[in-house]
């Protein structure tokens, strides 16, 4: 099921980047990159994907401008698309009670596990599909 569901990775730091792609590719996601908010916005109006991995503290728009403009600004069904938040421990405490008010699906903290990425991808594609396996 995962060869169907292609994921865009969002991570303006490219050592984080290159260990969350490794982990993507190890767990058989499909996925592409983006290096800054304003790149993610071009590659969600050029290809279609299933979720946004999407780093907070991005150049050129923030996590929090990217996803306001995908929610206000792109037109259906790009301003649906389900976003988990990834974010450093530094902050987490604040931000867990709103990413949802936000707009985020979902949150991840900062290092995580490679069981916990997968768990929580998987959780997300099973909320928008339950037959998701």
């Amino acid at each position: 099921m995962k060869k169907n569901k292609k994921i865009l990775l969002a991570e303006g730091f490219e050592p984080s980047r290159k260990v969350i792609l490794e982990i993507l590719k190890m767990l058989g996601w499909e996925y592409d990159t983006a290096n800054t908010g304003y790149d993610v916005i071009l590659a969600l109006k050029e290809k279609r994907f299933d979720l946004l991995l999407l780093d907070l503290e991005l150049p050129q728009f923030d996590g929090f401008e990217t996803i306001e403009h995908i929610r206000r600004k792109m037109d259906y069904p790009v301003n649906t698309i389900p976003v988990m938040a990834m974010i450093n421990r530094d902050f987490a405490s604040d931000f867990n009670q709103t990413y949802e008010d936000e707009g985020f699906d979902e949150i991840i903290i900062k290092p995580f596990s490679i069981d916990e990425l997968d768990r929580k991808i998987k959780d997300i594609f099973h909320r928008k599909n339950p037959l998701f396996a």
